[in-house]
């Protein structure tokens, strides 16, 4: 292909994003499309694959129309959240909706997982070390081996999303490394065929991987036609969101580099190409590429705080305007605190029967002080990782769509005590898959070439050194109110329902 346009999609929780990027890292064209969570009982959270990819076909469709670009098409590369997995027939058929990752069904398992094998073993067989939980792979083939164990004999793979667009895009069904994360060995590429024993499933059940910058096909002729688009353009394997993301913030530095991914959920943490001491307890820590390592936490709900808070209890869409409503409130809230654990959390506690909470409230607070302490929750929750990472970098990045909030990174950068520096773009997960492609597409000899040319960061926040003293003793009672409410968050999650005679 003579094409000097990538074509790039970001298939995320909620919402997928289409963006048009040149060879200099420039957005050309974006689309979005969005498509719902169900929650068909307690603890399960879920989502229909055809659905989505009916929402990102109609995007595909539409876009010969709104973009004269789309004839300029050189290579076609995904990312996508993982941890969310469903099983498919011989035929590509979907034989169960989608496992969120914010699905708690396979607790149990997980928990049993933990049991059976050390945290020796475990990072031995799986070469990273993440704290064990629901999302994993294994627990959830185990839980699907106990409970639908005949939908688990017909299947021909356990797949994610991004597998299954590529699928229908070029009839090809390949996965990256760490999307398998869980199953497969991150610095070896071994399938642990131990943990697949264990979960009472068959080796073959684990689709085919490769690497992200791989070109796994063409597209294919009649699905071009169906699209509007041109025969053959190079699918790139692409990566999961979280990577991408990673890429398109800081690339791939020499020295470490601290990143802020915002999202439905939100990761902080820094790549480095020194290898790490210790695995910090509450913090994940895994191969990025080859030489460099990733270590971060991650939140159960970062946006989706903010999103929940507003269609529910402020019950409006103005996001314009909380700039303005935060802004009218003081640092800290007026001791108003909000636990941001609407869906559980992840790190440092991995606790899943975790429950948000507003503490403090008193007859003066406000919409505004709700939504600022929101802002300062989700904050709170990113310093309980940060703090316990090796070392702290000097400067997080900070990309996703949440970075267009400046009172939030500013707020952020207080909480933490050091500087976040805003990327130009909020779409770094597209442009980090972009930087995938352009690799592959041999413009440029190396990705840490690629990354460099293609990524550019904007407006720098400092923290205030008032309010960083103040939001530390803010923070201690924060750590406080979780470790007092944790079990009460157990009893309440295990009290029976009453069921009315």
């Amino acid at each position: 292909m003579n094409g000097s346009v990538i074509l790039t999609l970001d298939i995320g929780t909620t919402s997928c994003k289409l963006v048009l990027i040149d060879r200099h890292g420039h957005e050309l064209f974006t689309d979005k499309t969005h498509y719902p969570l169900f929650f068909p009982a307690p603890g399960r959270v879920e989502q229909d694959p055809q659905e989505i990819w009916s929402n990102i076909k109609a995007m595909l469709q539409r876009l010969p129309t709104q973009s004269a670009h789309a004839e300029n098409i050189a290579a076609f590369a995904i990312s996508s959240q993982i941890s969310a997995h469903f099983l498919v027939d011989e035929a590509g058929v979907p034989l169960t909706n989608i496992i969120s990752w914010m699905d708690s069904r396979a607790l149990a398992e997980a928990q049993e997982l933990v049991g059976a094998y050390s945290k020796a073993d475990l990072h031995h067989e799986l070469g990273m070390d993440m704290l064990i939980g629901p999302a994993f792979i294994a627990p959830k083939l185990k839980w699907l081996a106990k409970n639908e164990a005949a939908k688990l004999a017909q299947a021909r793979y356990l797949v994610q999303i991004k597998e299954y667009v590529i699928w229908q895009l070029s009839g090809q069904w390949r996965s990256d490394l760490t999307s398998l994360k869980g199953i497969v060995n991150q610095q070896n590429r071994r399938l642990s065929t131990r943990l697949l024993a264990w979960a009472g499933a068959p080796q073959s059940i684990i689709p085919p991987c490769g690497d992200p910058w791989d070109i796994v096909g063409g597209l294919q002729e009649e699905v071009a036609a169906e699209l509007g688009l041109p025969q053959g353009v190079p699918l790139v394997l692409g990566w999961n969101d979280l990577n991408a993301a990673i890429l398109g913030t800081v690339g791939v530095p020499q020295q470490k580099r601290g990143f802020d991914i915002t999202g439905t959920s939100e990761h902080i943490g820094f790549v480095s190409s020194q290898p790490l001491s210790a695995s910090p307890q509450g913090i994940n820590c895994l191969p990025f590429f080859a030489d460099v390592s990733l270590s971060y936490g991650v939140t159960s709900s970062g946006g989706q705080s903010l999103q929940w808070y507003m269609k529910n209890i402020a019950r409006s869409d103005r996001y314009h305007e909380i700039e303005t409503q935060v802004a009218s409130v003081p640092a800290g809230s007026d001791r108003l605190l909000f636990l941001p654990y609407i869906n559980g959390e992840r790190n440092p506690w991995w606790n899943p029967n975790a429950q948000g909470v507003f503490f403090g409230l008193r007859a003066q607070h406000t919409n505004d002080h709700m939504t600022r302490a929101v802002l300062e929750g989700v904050g709170f929750a990113l310093k309980a990782s940060a703090v316990r990472l090796e070392s702290m970098p000097d400067e997080f990045v900070v990309s996703g769509g949440a970075s267009s909030l400046d009172i939030w990174n500013q707020i952020k950068a207080d909480i933490i005590g050091v500087p976040f520096r805003k990327l130009q773009t909020t779409e770094a997960g597209c442009l980090g898959v972009a930087i995938l492609a352009a690799y592959a597409l041999g413009w440029h000899p190396s990705l840490a070439a690629a990354a460099d040319s293609m990524i550019r960061t904007a407006q720098l926040y400092l923290p205030d050194a008032g309010n960083q003293r103040m939001y530390q003793q803010r923070f201690d009672t924060y750590l406080s109110l979780y470790n007092a409410l944790t079990p009460v968050f157990d009893s309440n999650i295990n009290q029976p329902e009453v069921v009315e005679s």
